[in-house]
């Protein structure tokens, strides 16, 4: 199949979860024969070297206007290269995306509850924009990738062939962290920003509070943003800030590590399943996991997976759990055997599986 690829909202221009999903999804979907090119209007060109070789057609998106004519540019240029299928990464109406979409099969993938989650992040007028024209590109795909089933039953009224697809990880491409010291402090890691309310970075420090004997790093945060959070004056002195970083560059900090931490603000978007690309990698390099959320993914009774409650009450009742879970694997890593099925392998065959059965379904129609 020639697959094209349609970002939106998705910076590509630097290392990222998303891109690093991006790179993955395509290297698997060229090395099983097919062909890819990923379409998208971009703040500012050129994309991350990390996604060659997939081949990019960027336009830089500009002020209002300029997004307006470059949407229906990329759209002609989407048209001019002839794809079998449309993979397409919602986020919002564009100009040029309904006709787009009623001459290919499209598919879309769906990563939130858009609803609940731009209430959060936009602006009044682009709520209103949103909430006015998402229909208009949502009827006219042919079917819908949800990376939970809580999302899939969301997005039902659509009546749309829908395939559950939590996100993944590419074992292959990470080592398995080596086991600690036993006398190693604890130490917990926790990749997130204040741009994210759902991450839910205040309750990294409230757990800071609750057990100063051990040590918290944060990667995505800088002091000065922390301090912006509401309610938090100072930092404590077993939290360490380090701000965004490379995968490379943040590695060696993981070394010593006990555990991670996954969203822990989940309830802020009314939602209570997630499947987080960071867990994905916590658990790849061996990490047991506490998150707030139902994991699409992880089995209810998983030991190296705590589920804390989704909620904003204090998490003080969980102390002596969370205490008992770091001591359980503080010279523990997580096997891979048990956590096979979130390879890139597995979910990309999956996904390839429906969007042949959409084109096909398609053609046949």
């Amino acid at each position: 199949m020639r697959i094209a690829y349609l970002g939106q909202m998705a910076d590509i221009t630097t290392e990222n979860g998303i891109s690093k999903k991006i790179r993955m999804q395509t290297v698997a979907w060229a090395a099983a024969g097919h062909v890819v090119r990923y379409f998208a209007s971009v703040p500012r060109p050129p994309a991350w070297s990390g996604l060659a070789p997939l081949e990019a057609d960027l336009i830089r998106r500009g002020n209002a206007l300029e997004q307006i004519l470059c949407s229906r540019t990329l759209c002609q240029h989407i048209d001019s290269w002839q794809p079998d299928v449309i993979y397409f990464r919602f986020a919002h109406h564009s100009p040029g995306l309904p006709g787009l979409f009623s001459r290919y099969p499209t598919i879309a993938e769906i990563n939130s509850d858009d609803l609940q989650e731009y209430d959060l992040t936009l602006s009044a007028p682009k709520r209103v924009y949103h909430r006015m024209t998402r229909e208009r590109v949502l009827c006219r795909v042919r079917g819908f990738v949800a990376v939970t089933s809580e999302l899939a039953k969301r997005f039902s009224g659509f009546a749309k062939p829908t395939e559950i697809i939590g996100n993944s990880i590419d074992f292959a491409a990470l080592p398995i962290l080596p086991v600690a010291t036993p006398d190693c402090r604890i130490r917990l890691i926790f990749v997130g920003n204040t741009g994210t309310p759902w991450h839910g970075l205040e309750r990294v420090d409230d757990l800071a509070g609750m057990f100063p004997e051990y040590e918290f790093v944060v990667i995505g945060c800088t002091p000065r943003d922390y301090l912006g959070c509401p309610g938090v004056r100072n930092v404590p002195p077993n939290l360490q800030l380090v701000g965004m970083m490379a995968q490379q560059e943040y590695l060696p900090l993981l070394t010593n590590a006990t555990a991670a931490i996954g969203t822990l603000g989940l309830y802020r978007k009314h939602m209570d399943e997630a499947c987080p690309l960071k867990v994905r990698e916590y658990l790849a390099l061996g990490l047991p996991v506490i998150g707030a959320y139902q994991d699409t993914d992880i089995p209810p009774k998983a030991d190296y997976f705590l589920r804390l409650p989704n909620d904003a009450e204090p998490l003080a009742p969980w102390r002596e759990r969370i205490a008992a879970f770091m001591e359980h694997w503080r010279t523990r890593r997580v096997p891979r055997s048990g956590i096979a099925h979130l390879d890139v392998s597995v979910k990309e065959a999956q996904r390839l599986a429906f969007l042949e059965k959409i084109v096909a379904t398609s053609r046949h129609g």
